[in-house]
C-alpha cells in the first residue's frame, strides 16, 4: 500500500478503517512511511525495499538514523525487508506526475521526477549478509524485522533455511507472495505467471523451515489474491500464521481495476496523487467499508472453522485439506516432516 502509488485518501482509509476493525496490522508497501499511514492510529508494519524510500539519504544509501527514527514511533510495531520486485522485473516504477512534493520528501527523491527502483538491495548480496544486515537492523531498532519474497528458485529457499539451520541467525518473519499477485501496472505475462503460485509456495516454504529446523522460530505470512474467507483458511492450513491481502482492500476503497494505476489517471481516486481525482473516494465511508470488510472475512473464517469441527480458525491443518487429481481422485495433502 505505498503512499505514491496510492493517494492520500485511499492510504487514510485504509489506515483508519483497519484500526475501527481492531486486531488488524497495515504494511507500508515500499514506498515509505507518511502521515496518512498514521493518521487512523493502526499498528504498523514498515516495509522497506531496495530503493530504501523513507530509510535513505539524498544519494541513495542506507540511513541509520532515519530508520531510528521510524522504529521509535509506537505504531511501527516491525520491518519488512522486501527482497525483490516479483512481477516487476525493473523494479517499482512511480511515474513522475505522481511524485508530489509531499511524496518526494517522504521518499527523499527528487519531485515530479519518475522513480524506478532496484530490483534488489546492494546492502547485501548473500544470505550471510542478509541476515547479519536483519540482526544489525533488530539491534539499532529494537522491533521484529523479516523478509518478503516471492518462490522461484527452490534451491534459493533451501540454501537460506539450510544456513539459517546452522548460523542460528533468522527472521522474526518470512512473507511469502505467490506469483498470482502483483500490480496492475505489471506485464500480464510477469503478473500471471512469475513465481511459484501460493497454493505450492507455503507448504513449500513451510515444509523447508521445518526440515532445517527453524519452523519455529520464523512465521509465516502468505500473499496472493487471499481476499475471501475460504482462501484464507486455505491458507492457514497450508502452514500459514498470518495473511497479507491487498486486492480485497483495495476494492473496499473503490478500486475497479481499471489498470491505469501507473498513469495518475485513476477514475476512482484510488491509485492517483491527483486532487481532482481523489474527490471521488470519501474516507469516512470507504473506511467504513474496510472494517466491514475485516470483520466479514473472521466472521467467514469462524463459520469455516465451525464446519471443520474446530473452534478457531489457527487449528486449521493440513488433515482439512484434500485435492483433486485430473482422474477426479481425491488425495490428502502430505503430512509435515521434521529433520530428524
Amino acid at each position: 500500500m505505498s503512499y505514491g502509488s496510492l493517494g492520500e485518501q485511499a492510504i487514510t482509509a485504509l489506515s483508519t478503517g483497519l484500526k475501527l476493525a481492531s486486531g488488524s496490522w497495515m504494511n507500508t508497501g515500499e514506498g515509505g512511511l507518511s502521515k496518512h499511514h498514521l493518521k487512523g492510529g493502526v499498528d504498523i508494519i514498515c516495509q522497506i525495499g531496495p530503493g530504501l524510500f523513507g530509510v535513505r539519504t539524498k544519494d541513495g544509501e542506507f540511513s541509520w538514523e532515519e530508520f531510528k527514527k521510524k522504529s521509535d514511533l509506537k505504531e511501527v510495531k516491525a520491518f519488512e525487508l522486501k527482497l525483490a520486485q516479483g512481477a516487476k522485473t525493473r523494479g517499482g516504477h512511480v511515474d513522475g506526475k505522481k511524485v508530489t512534493e509531499e511524496i518526494a520528501n517522504i521518499r527523499n527523491v527528487e519531485p515530479w521526477k519518475s522513480i524506478d527502483s532496484p530490483n534488489r538491495f546492494k546492502e547485501f548480496s548473500s544470505n550471510e549478509q542478509m541476515l547479519d544486515f536483519i540482526e544489525q537492523l533488530r539491534e539499532v531498532g529494537g522491533k521484529p524485522v523479516g523478509i518478503k519474497l516471492v518462490v522461484g528458485n527452490t534451491d534459493d529457499i533451501e540454501s537460506l533455511a539450510s544456513y539459517m539451520g546452522t548460523s542460528g541467525k533468522h527472521p522474526d518473519f518470512i512473507t511469502v507472495d505467490g506469483g498470482e499477485g502483483g500490480t496492475g501496472a505489471s506485464y500480464q505475462e510477469l503478473a500471471a505467471s512469475a513465481g511459484v503460485p501460493i497454493k505450492s509456495a507455503l507448504p513449500f516454504l513451510h515444509d523447508t523451515l521445518l526440515k532445517y529446523g527453524v519452523r519455529d522460530k520464523v512465521k509465516i505470512f502468505a500473499s496472493g489474491k487471499l481476499l475471501t474467507p475460504d482462501k484464507i483458511a486455505f491458507a492457514l492450513s497450508l502452514g500459514a500464521d498470518f495473511v497479507n491481502i491487498a486486492r480485497g482492500l483495495m476494492f473496499s476503497v473503490g478500486c475497479i481495476q481499471a489498470q491505469v494505476c501507473h498513469t495518475n489517471n485513476c477514475p476512482v481516486g484510488v491509485a492517483t496523487t491527483d486532487k481532482k481525482l481523489q474527490r471521488a473516494l470519501i474516507v469516512e465511508e470507504k473506511s467504513f467499508r474496510v472494517c466491514n470488510y475485516i470483520i466479514s472475512l473472521r466472521e467467514g473464517l469462524y463459520n469455516l472453522a465451525a464446519a471443520a469441527g474446530i473452534d478457531t480458525p489457527t487449528k486449521f491443518g493440513r488433515e482439512h485439506i484434500v485435492f483433486r487429481d485430473e482422474d477426479g481422485r481425491l488425495h490428502p495433502i502430505k503430512p509435515e516432516k521434521a529433520m530428524s
